[in-house]
């Protein structure tokens, strides 16, 4: 037969070991937040404070850009378009070139994609 006071005592301390684990891994999760969190804010705060002037770059002579499968020029002007666009933000102004645009295979076939749909189709 079971002691009464040993069933309570194992349960009392695997409740306190639960617990004391949890807050831990808490204590620990705050202590990243606040480590990794300053280092973004320090850089919002520092491009805030110094701003930088918008800097002219000598943009390089147009290089014909080929498209293997038969993309329209409107579509790889704008593809360039945003891809200078993103550079600019991230302060990187040097010169790039863009030599080719081509498709990119799909990551799943169209049936592939219908089943995993509804196979992870809720309820």
């Amino acid at each position: 037969m079971m002691d009464f006071n040993l069933a309570v005592n194992v349960i009392a301390t695997g409740l306190i070991v639960v617990f004391l684990a949890l807050i831990l891994l808490i204590i620990v999760m705050m202590a990243m937040g606040a480590a990794f969190g300053n280092r973004k804010n320090e850089k919002k705060k520092a491009s805030v404070i110094t701003p930088k002037a918008p800097e002219t770059t000598p943009v390089p002579a147009a290089v014909p850009v080929q498209s293997d499968d038969g993309i329209e020029e409107e579509v790889v002007a704008v593809i360039t378009a945003a891809i200078s666009a993103m550079m600019a933000e991230s302060g990187n102004t040097s010169g790039f070139v863009i030599k080719n645009i081509r498709r990119t295979r799909e990551a799943r076939p169209a049936w592939s994609m219908a089943g995993l749909q509804q196979n992870t189709k809720p309820f």
